[in-house]
């Protein structure tokens, strides 16, 4: 374990305070999207799954937090899919902390002294899951959004990769899981992966354009 994040690569990580900070500024995301989550479907709060607490208020990084007006214009379609994405972003950045449980976090303002960050080689494998993992369920959506999918060879090609990349959607395997419960798992991947790259790669902004696009070579990695 380490207190800063240290990657073989000539790629310059961000520091463990501005990562304990974002995780602290995306929090207070969640907290916000669920409230209006709840507004819009009148459903009490302790019925959804994300459970996590608002953290209090936000010193650093108020600059990712989502503007009020912004979240009032949200439909409800729209706040189910962006607190799937941002719940996506706060688990990655609790998963970079050891053993920190998204639902119920540790204060990540002020960080604990003893707080670590893990491995970059644990980092690296996460990232590259996550990427496969994102590739795989937008893949689906693709073949699910066309009406011959067979017919098209570069789609056709791209999907023996993906039936060799088995992902689970909310436990179901994702061949097999909604539309709905397919693309909500889709943003949270796409959470997960912007903020492991921001964390990685400070060259990243938050949430910069780019950031959750994928690729993957021929092998599928």
């Amino acid at each position: 374990m380490s207190t800063d994040l240290h990657v073989l690569s000539a790629l310059a990580p961000r520091n463990i305070d501005d990562i304990a900070a974002a995780a602290h500024a995306v929090q207070a995301n969640v907290a916000s999207l669920r409230v209006a989550w709840q507004r819009h479907t009148g459903e009490p709060a302790g019925l959804h799954e994300i459970r996590t607490p608002s953290p209090g208020s936000v010193r650093r990084m108020r600059e990712i937090l989502i503007d009020p007006r912004t979240l009032k214009e949200y439909t409800a379609g729209e706040i189910s899919l962006r607190l799937r994405q941002v719940w996506g972003e706060f688990c990655a950045l609790c998963w970079l902390f050891p053993h920190v449980d998204p639902q119920r976090p540790i204060c990540f303002d002020p960080l604990p002294p003893a707080e670590s960050i893990r491995c970059c080689g644990d980092i690296q494998t996460k990232l590259a899951e996550v990427q496969r993992g994102l590739w795989r369920l937008r893949h689906e959506i693709a073949i699910r959004q066309h009406s011959n999918p067979g017919a098209v060879p570069a789609l056709q090609a791209e999907h023996e990769i993906a039936l060799a990349l088995p992902v689970s959607v909310f436990g179901e395997p994702v061949h097999s899981a909604g539309d709905e419960p397919l693309l909500a798992c889709a943003c949270e991947y796409a959470g997960m992966l912007a903020a492991l790259r921001w964390a990685t790669d400070s060259r990243w902004g938050w949430e910069a354009p780019g950031i959750m696009d994928v690729a993957l070579s021929a092998d599928g990695r």
